[in-house]
């Protein structure tokens, strides 16, 4: 979700697959990276800012649309919020703050897991199932991380144009479980998301 993805205001065309646990730990588990690509994973995560993560009672990983958007904006104002919280203390990351850039996609999926790990909560703030970042929601089925996961859902006015956006046929059941649950609610704009930001914990 932190890769760049398409934004929820764009239109957009037919959803991506999503993969499912197995396809995705499968997928990372395939890679076979290099030396140099091992030690680019540690010289990435073995810094200051992992140190500095490392030190809160609370490790917020906020996920969701990247690049210049409207979207991602949103996502930011989720990042901010848990950021800003002090009792007990705690910091907000994303996957793009550890300077991945688009010539280590190799690598994108270990350091993700790797965070995930790191977390003590991941925030998923989702306006549509479409673009670039499909594959991270995989990951969060993950036995090791399903609790941590809270999903803060867009909601959008008519039926037809929910089902636009979140209609995923190549994976149904796997979506229907992610946006479920005690720990998914629902928003729709701006006020109501920072409203909604307050219940995770």
């Amino acid at each position: 979700m932190d890769s760049g993805g398409r934004s929820g205001d764009e239109d957009e065309g037919e959803g991506s697959q999503i993969p499912d646990e197995d396809e995705l730990m499968n997928g990372i588990e395939s890679i076979s990276l290099t030396p140099t690509e091992h030690q680019r994973i540690k010289d990435l995560l073995n810094g200051d800012r992992l140190n500095r993560i490392k030190r809160f009672d609370r490790r917020y990983l906020v996920v969701g649309a990247g690049g210049d958007s409207a979207a991602a904006e949103r996502r930011m104002i989720v990042y901010d919020l848990l950021d800003e919280r002090g009792d007990p203390p705690a910091i907000a990351t994303r996957l793009e703050e550890f300077g991945l850039t688009p010539d280590d996609i190799r690598l994108w999926g270990r350091v993700f897991d790797i965070l995930c790990g790191e977390a003590t909560h991941i925030v998923a703030v989702i306006e549509d199932f479409d673009g670039g970042y499909v594959w991270e929601l995989g990951l969060l089925f993950a036995p090791e991380y399903r609790q941590k996961v809270w999903v803060l859902k867009r909601a959008y006015e008519s039926e037809e144009e929910e089902r636009r956006r979140y209609e995923n046929g190549m994976a149904a059941s796997h979506i229907k479980l992610l946006l479920t649950g005690e720990q998914s609610v629902e928003w729709w704009d701006v006020e109501d998301l920072r409203a909604m930001t307050t219940r995770i914990p």
